[in-house]
Order: C-alpha cells, then sequence, then structure tokens
C-alpha cells in the first residue's frame, strides 16, 4: 500500500499544475500520476496526464507528449467515463500536437507520423470533426519529405475546408496559410493574405507574433522592407522573453540578412542557452541553422559566453552550429529517404543578404572614406591654411585642415601654428576645454591674434563684457576690432542695453572687413530679433542668406532663420529651412545643424510628420555627435512614432535612449522613463509601464504638481490593471488632490471618476463614495459644456451602481438621465454605448424584451461601423433569452454584414 492518501495525491497534482511552464513543473507533474497510478485513481491520472501534454506542448518538447498520449488513449477505451468534458476535448486537440511532434523528430519513422496522421483523420471523421487540420498535417508533412506537389494540394484541401471547434484559432489557421504559400514561392498571396489576418481580434497566447514572424520572408521577397521592419519589431517584443519556442530563430537569421548585425548579434547572445538546451531535433537544427547564418557574418573573433559551454568566438561557435545544423538534416533526410534538409540547410547557409532593412531604432551610416576627411602634404602648409580658412569664414574646409594636424605633431610646427591649432581643438570640440592651456597657447600668439581670441570666447563667461572691451581697445587690425564689436552687440544686447549694441553694429558694417561683411549682416539681424521685432529679423536675415556669405556666416543665417520662423510658428517654411540648414554643409559640420532642426521639429509638434528626418539625425549622431545628443534625437524619434500610433518603435527606440542617457542629462531621463511608461501602458506592457512611471515619479521635481497629478493618474491606471486596487486608489486620489491645487477642478473630477470606474465591482461602497466626492466639485467649475460632460459620466457611474445592488427601476432612470446629458453634447457613440448600458441592466433584470427594443434603438443611432458589434452582441443575446431566432432577423443580418 501506497503512503499517501487520495487527497494527497489531488494536492500533489494541484500545486504541481499551478507552477509556472518548465521541467520542474513537468517533473511534479509526473510525481502526481505516478501518485494517481499507485493508488488506481483513474480520474486523477487523466488529470495528471492532459495536463503533462498540455506542458509537453507549452515547452515545445513533443517527444515528452508521446508516454502521456498513450496513456491517455488506453485510458478511453478502458473507461470513456473517466474523462470530464475539458479532458476529452483536450485529447482531441492534442491529437494534432502528436504528428507535429513525430514529424519533428528523426527517431520517429515515417510510417509512424503517417499512421498518427491517419488515426487523427479518422477520429476527427468519427466525431464528426473538420478535417481541416488533417489536411493541414498532411500539408506540413509533404512539405517535410520535399513533395511541393503535395503540399499544394493540401493547401487547396486546407484553404477550402471549413474550420472548426478542432481547428486552430482563427490567426494561427492564418500563420499556417503565410508559412505555407511563402514556401510555395507564392509571396505575393503570403504577405497579403498574412497582413489582412492580422486585423482579427485574437487571444491567442502565440499570436500575432506567429503571423509576424511567418510574413518576414514574403515581405523580403516582394520588397515590403518597411512592413518586415513592423513585423520583425512588433514579434520579436512579443517573444523576446519567451526562451523556450522557436519563433525566434527566424528573427535571429532575419537580422543577419537585412543589414541589422548589432541587433542579430543581441538576440543571439539572449538565445545561447539553445546551444546545449534539450530541444525538439527539428528546433534545434532550426536555430543552429539561423545563428550560423548570423555568425557567419559577424567578425571571427567575436567572443560568446555560451552556458554550459564556455566561451567560444563567433568563429567556433559557427564550425559548431553549422555543423550540428547539417548533422541533424542528414538524420532527417536519412529517415525521410530524401536530400531535401540538407539541400535546404546549406542553401539558407549560403544565402545572399537582402537589401539593408531599417528598423525603429536606426543605426550609423557607413564611414566616409579616409580621403575625403583628411588632407595629406606638410603640415606647416595645411595648419597655415587652416588658419587662413578660418580667418575667411570657410570652418568646412579649415575643419578638414585641422583634422589632418594629429596633436602629436604640434611640436614639430612653428609655435604661433601650435597655438593656433590647439586652441581650435578646444573651441571646436574635438578635446575639452581648458581655460589655463587656452591662456598658455595665446602667449604664443602675437597680441592682436591673442585679442581676437579672447574676444570670441568673451561669449558665455562670467566676465564677458569686460574681456570683449577690453579686446576692442587694445585690438591692432579692423578684423580684430569687428570681432570684438561683434561680441559687444551680443553682450550688449544680453544686458539689455540696445542702443550701444546697435553702436557696435554700426562700428562693425563701417570697419567693412571683407572677410566678416556676411558674419555682420547676420548678427545685425539677431539684434532685431534680441530686440523681439521677429518680423523685422527674418526679413532681414532672409536677405542677407540670398547673398553669398562664407560657410560660418551662412551657418549662423540658417540657425537664426529656423529659429525665427519655429518661434512665428511658420511650419512648413521652418521644416523646409532646417531641410536647407542640414543639406548646405557637409559632415561632420551639418550634424550641428541636425541638433538645431531636431529641436525646431519637436518645438512645432512636427516629429510625426517629419519621421525621415529624425531618423536620418539619430543615425549621424551616432558616427558625428555625443551619445547623449543621440539620447535626445531618439526621444524626439520616439514622439514621431507615438504621433503615428506605432508604440511598438516607439518603446525600441526610448529604451536605446535609456541606454544612451549621460550624467546631468536629468530632465530627459524623465521625460523618456514617462512616455515609455506611457507607452509600455498602450502596449500592455502593465510591469514595465508601473516600473518606467515610478522612476518618473522619484525624478520628478515635488513643485510640478501638475505633472506629477498627470502622471499619477497614468501610474493609477496601470495599478488598476495589474489589480493592485489599494494603489490604485491612492494614487488617483493623489492626482485629484494636486489637480485642485493647480485649480483643474475638471482633471481633478476626472481623477475620480476614473476611480469610481476601475474600482472592481463589489466595492459599491467606494465607489459611491468617489461619485459623491466628483460631483460636489461640479460646482466650481465654470465651463458649462464641462459640467455637462462630467454630469454624464457621474451619473452614468451611479446607473451602474444601481444595476450592480439590484435596483433596476433607479439604475434605467439614470441612464435615461446620462443619455438625455450625453444628447446635448452631441455625442452620438456615447449615447449609443449609454443605451446598450441600459439595454445590459434590463437583461439583468430578466426584461430580454426590453433590452431588445433597447438595442434596437441602439442600432438606429449607429453614426458609424465603430459600435457595431456590442450592438450585435446585446441584440443577440436579448433574441436568445427569448428563444427568438438570431440568424434571420433582418436587424441581425444587416448589423453581422456590416461587422464583416
Amino acid at each position: 500500500m501506497a503512503d499517501f492518501t487520495a487527497e494527497d495525491a489531488e494536492k500533489a497534482f494541484l500545486e504541481a499544475y499551478n507552477m509556472p511552464t518548465g521541467m520542474p513543473k513537468h517533473e511534479a507533474l509526473e510525481r502526481a500520476a505516478r501518485m494517481s497510478d499507485a493508488l488506481g485513481h483513474l480520474p486523477l491520472g487523466v488529470s495528471c496526464r492532459i495536463a503533462l501534454i498540455d506542458s509537453a506542448y507549452y515547452l515545445s518538447r513533443y517527444d515528452l507528449m508521446l508516454a502521456p498520449f498513450a496513456w491517455v488513449r488506453a485510458a478511453e477505451e478502458k473507461d470513456p467515463e473517466a474523462f470530464n468534458d475539458y479532458e476529452r476535448h483536450s485529447l482531441n486537440w492534442s491529437h494534432k500536437w502528436v504528428a507535429t511532434g513525430l514529424r519533428r523528430d528523426p527517431r520517429f519513422s515515417l510510417e509512424q507520423l503517417q499512421a498518427v496522421i491517419g488515426q487523427l483523420a479518422d477520429r476527427y471523421g468519427r466525431l464528426g470533426f473538420s478535417v481541416q487540420p488533417v489536411h493541414g498535417a498532411r500539408a506540413e508533412y509533404a512539405y517535410h519529405v520535399g513533395d511541393m506537389v503535395g503540399l499544394a494540394e493540401h493547401l487547396g484541401k486546407y484553404l477550402a475546408t471549413e474550420s472548426g471547434p478542432m481547428a486552430d484559432c482563427d490567426a494561427c489557421v492564418v500563420e499556417e496559410q503565410v508559412w505555407m504559400l511563402a514556401r510555395l514561392g507564392r509571396h505575393q498571396e503570403a504577405a497579403a493574405h498574412g497582413w489582412e489576418g492580422l486585423s482579427g481580434n485574437t487571444n491567442c497566447s502565440t499570436q500575432p507574433q506567429g503571423i509576424l514572424s511567418a510574413l518576414l520572408w514574403p515581405l523580403l521577397e516582394i520588397g515590403d522592407t518597411e512592413r518586415a521592419a513592423h513585423a520583425h519589431t512588433t514579434a520579436y517584443r512579443l517573444i523576446k522573453e519567451d526562451e523556450i519556442t522557436s519563433y525566434v530563430h527566424e528573427h535571429i537569421r532575419f537580422c543577419a540578412l537585412t543589414g541589422n548585425l548589432a541587433r542579430g548579434e543581441k538576440i543571439l547572445r539572449r538565445s545561447l542557452h539553445k546551444v546545449k538546451g534539450e530541444q525538439l531535433p527539428a528546433d534545434e537544427m532550426s536555430f543552429a541553422e539561423c545563428a550560423a547564418v548570423l555568425l557567419k557574418r559577424l567578425p571571427a573573433d567575436t567572443e560568446f559566453e555560451v552556458p554550459a559551454v564556455g566561451s567560444r568566438t563567433a568563429a567556433e561557435l559557427l564550425d559548431r552550429l553549422s555543423k550540428r545544423a547539417l548533422q541533424l538534416a542528414r538524420q532527417f533526410d536519412e529517415r525521410n529517404g530524401t536530400p531535401t534538409w540538407v539541400e535546404r540547410v546549406t542553401k539558407s547557409l549560403e544565402q545572399a543578404d537582402y537589401p539593408h532593412v531599417e528598423l525603429a531604432v536606426p543605426s550609423a551610416p557607413p564611414p566616409a572614406p579616409a580621403e575625403e576627411s583628411v588632407v595629406f602634404g606638410d603640415p606647416v602648409e595645411i595648419a597655415e591654411a587652416m588658419v587662413t580658412l578660418y580667418d575667411q569664414g570657410d570652418f568646412v574646409k579649415a575643419r578638414r585642415m585641422l583634422d589632418s594636424l594629429p596633436a602629436d605633431m604640434d611640436p614639430l610646427l612653428p609655435p604661433d601654428l601650435a597655438a593656433h591649432a590647439g586652441i581650435r581643438r578646444m573651441t571646436t570640440g574635438l578635446v575639452p576645454f581648458d581655460f589655463s592651456v587656452f591662456e598658455e597657447l595665446l602667449t604664443a600668439l602675437p597680441a592682436d591674434l591673442a585679442l581676437r581670441y579672447q574676444a570670441r570666447l568673451a561669449v558665455g563667461l562670467e566676465n564677458g563684457l569686460e574681456i570683449a572691451e577690453k579686446c576692442l581697445a587694445e585690438a591692432e587690425s579692423d578684423f580684430t576690432r569687428t570681432v570684438a564689436a561683434l561680441t559687444l552687440a551680443e553682450l550688449l544686447d544680453d544686458a539689455h542695453n540696445h542702443e550701444r549694441a546697435s553702436e557696435m553694429l554700426a562700428l562693425a558694417s563701417s570697419l567693412d572687413v571683407a572677410a566678416l561683411r556676411g558674419r555682420v549682416l547676420v548678427e545685425a539681424a539677431e539684434h532685431r530679433a534680441r530686440q523681439q521685432d521677429l518680423e523685422g529679423a527674418h526679413t532681414d536675415v532672409k536677405a542677407a542668406m540670398a547673398g553669398d556669405l562664407p560657410p560660418s556666416a551662412r551657418f549662423e543665417g540658417f540657425r537664426l532663420q529656423l529659429r525665427l520662423e519655429t518661434v512665428l510658428a511658420r511650419v512648413p517654411e521652418a521644416m523646409a529651412t532646417a531641410r536647407a540648414f542640414v543639406a548646405a554643409f557637409p559632415l561632420p559640420e551639418s550634424a550641428e545643424a541636425r541638433w538645431y532642426q531636431v529641436a525646431s521639429i519637436q518645438e512645432l509638434d512636427q516629429e510625426g510628420a517629419c519621421l525621415a528626418d529624425l531618423r536620418e539625425a539619430v543615425a549621424i549622431s551616432r558616427t558625428h555627435l555625443s551619445p547623449g545628443h543621440t539620447a535626445h534625437f531618439c526621444f524626439a524619434l520616439s514622439g514621431g512614432y507615438v504621433q503615428t500610433d506605432r508604440f511598438v518603435e516607439a518603446a525600441e527606440v526610448l529604451e536605446e535612449s535609456l541606454r544612451l542617457l549621460q550624467e546631468g542629462q536629468d530632465d530627459l531621463r524623465l521625460q523618456v522613463v514617462f512616455r515609455l511608461g506611457q507607452v509600455c501602458r498602450k502596449l500592455g506592457e502593465f510591469p514595465a509601464a508601473e516600473r518606467y512611471l515610478r522612476e518618473a515619479s522619484v525624478l520628478l521635481p515635488p513643485e510640478e504638481a501638475g505633472r506629477r497629478a498627470f502622471l499619477l493618474d497614468a501610474l493609477a491606471s496601470v495599478q488598476g490593471r495589474l489589480d493592485k486596487h489599494d494603489e490604485a486608489m491612492a494614487s488617483w486620489r493623489a492626482a485629484a488632490a494636486l489637480w485642485q491645487q493647480e485649480g483643474n477642478v475638471s482633471e481633478a473630477i476626472g481623477s475620480l471618476i476614473e476611480l469610481a470606474s476601475n474600482l472592481p465591482d463589489d466595492e459599491i461602497v467606494e465607489t459611491r463614495a468617489a461619485v459623491d466626492e466628483a460631483e460636489a466639485l461640479l460646482p466650481t467649475l465654470n465651463d458649462l459644456r464641462e459640467v455637462t460632460r462630467r454630469q454624464a459620466e457621474i451619473v452614468a457611474i451611479r446607473a451602474w451602481v444601481y444595476g450592480q445592488t439590484g435596483e433596476f427601476a433607479q439604475a434605467m432612470k439614470h441612464y435615461r438621465d446620462a443619455e438625455a446629458l450625453v444628447v446635448s453634447l452631441g455625442d452620438e457613440n456615447w449615447r449609443v454605448f449609454t443605451v446598450l448600458r441600459a439595454a445590459n441592466v434590463l437583461l439583468n433584470a430578466d426584461d430580454a424584451e426590453g433590452a431588445e427594443a433597447e438595442a434596437r434603438r441602439a442600432a438606429s443611432l449607429l453614426p458609424d461601423d465603430d459600435l457595431v458589434g456590442n450592438v450585435l452582441s446585446v441584440l443577440s443575446e436579448a433574441l436568445r433569452r427569448q428563444n427568438k431566432p438570431s440568424g434571420t432577423d433582418p436587424l441581425v443580418r444587416e448589423l453581422t454584414a456590416r461587422l464583416d
């Protein structure tokens, strides 16, 4: 006799059943199964085996499915009554999985596989199920053995056969169709069919990532790289935490073949447990093949730390995995009696790249050839040319000269030229600015040149005005006097001494230094702008830009013109000027222009319309600006993705921004984590959303009550979705208090309404309390329309509460009142929604006839098709309650047609 009871065995089963997916759960279920067998507890044994079959499926270990499947088949013959309805359904359903498992493991013969498919056909035929899954299994079998004619034949039958209760969900059927069509080379059809299939709703745990993964190859084959990028980005975000399924293999290969090696390497590193992990042979072959495709394209000495293997280079790992993929392919071919899999794997390992696919986060462009940025020749001549070019305002060519003078060559230059080079390296950002070094370098220059450099750097220094005055007084040349006068004009404007600033500009103009004429014109326009004469400044700078300006003056002119058009909200002009700005200069000079372009795009709220510009800015910044710049540009790009409802891409680029943030960018970090929290909430990634929003709340200064209230509202909604109702209530109440503190009563009411709307159904007292608080604030609102809107929301919640407590007459009265308020607002969709809520109250009150009348009234009010499904659902239920046929009801048929 066993030393445990039936109660012990049942407890062991329940504990195992509730464990997370993994081998520990599977082993615990096996122990519970053995206990049930020892006790002769057949029903419990059935439950354990059905759970083991499910566990094997979610582990993607079909080989572990065979023993429990054979056991339940025998148990079914012995005692069909030992199965409940769920277990009987599961047995019928899992028969499909067994055929898949045998096909994907060469240890089982083709005869065994064919027999299982035959048994599946017999079982489904005997029980009256659709044979669509049988055609699917035969199509997969045909492809597996290289019978493309058979694949086409059974695909046709698969598509022509109606689905049924044993068929996969509609989305999974679409995924299978896409794979099969792509294998037959019908890429256009596969892409169209799959993309259309994404529009359906599904609760399937493997969708939409399955369809999206299947779509990668047909989309690439037809050249639709934009959709291919979306398919990869969206699917991978859904599967990146899944360490078991094989979808990720296709995404490694996708990155390898589309020029996204860095991302592919990152995904591979997250999947290295598969190198030695237990997998079904077909999955192991798939991983080895796809990883090898990537490894061929990585530097051979790239290091990988492989679990249970140790450190390996890309070359070593490539050798191991390519050999393993071909070894497994040979095993399948020996089983199948065909050369199919070796040919497929060999072809895959030798596949050429597709055109580059731009993903959500742009990568750096290829570097410019060395000869474009470096000048060769005598260092002294190069240094002299650099000085001349800077004086002439041609900073583009001058920078080329500077880049051609390595700092370690300075001792070989005459002292004055070495000083020029050292100072220019600091002022252009090639090396950090050091004021003491700067002053020391000045001693090697003639006095007038030293004054010129001092005058240029006076802006931004605490005693800049004093320095500029000294430079003007001591200058020996008109060139230096002009530089000092222009600096003084800017400093005097900043000190609101506009009259003297005008005098300095007049002096600069009268000196008429040819190389500085353009700068004087631009500075004169800036002078008008600093006095808030924006229109006049814009006219002046455009006139100046029409002339022949040296590059440095043209750069400043573009900067001023763009800033003025941005402040004046001249959107088309500003966007055109920004694009002309970045196009007017070569790299690296145009990289700085990107900063002004991105700032203008953000200020004018044009991120969605300027996605291409923002993507270019990110890519350019990676090479020519700092990581902090790139983080800022990534944040701007995320705004474009949000504005165009591309939330997966927004999340990807925000995560990259977060990675690149530098010390001292606290305000940008706050903006990034707050937006990332909002985007994760939109994507249903609630734990991540809560984490980011909490971080934002820590970073946000306490005195910013309005922003904190907005943040708390967002955090509360996430906490509610995570069933953290106490925390959500606290957050919404805190938000309401802060809104009141800010004087925004409408938003305070909104927070309380959200609180009331999101409480659990049984929290009636709390719901009423929140609504009472919201209603008490209504008299303090001044906007009559806003009062009506908030009152309608409050009355509708009160109606819902009455419905929950069984006070149906009061519920109907309040819904009627709410409808009247909504009608006065002219919101027809809201009106339909309110009528449907009333219909549901009547259903709960067992007044199906009244519910039918309300549903029909709602249908007559529909302004568009947004709520057709809701109306159809309520009407159908009302008819069912009355035993009325819905299939022949004209309105039901009309609504169904509209829904389709």
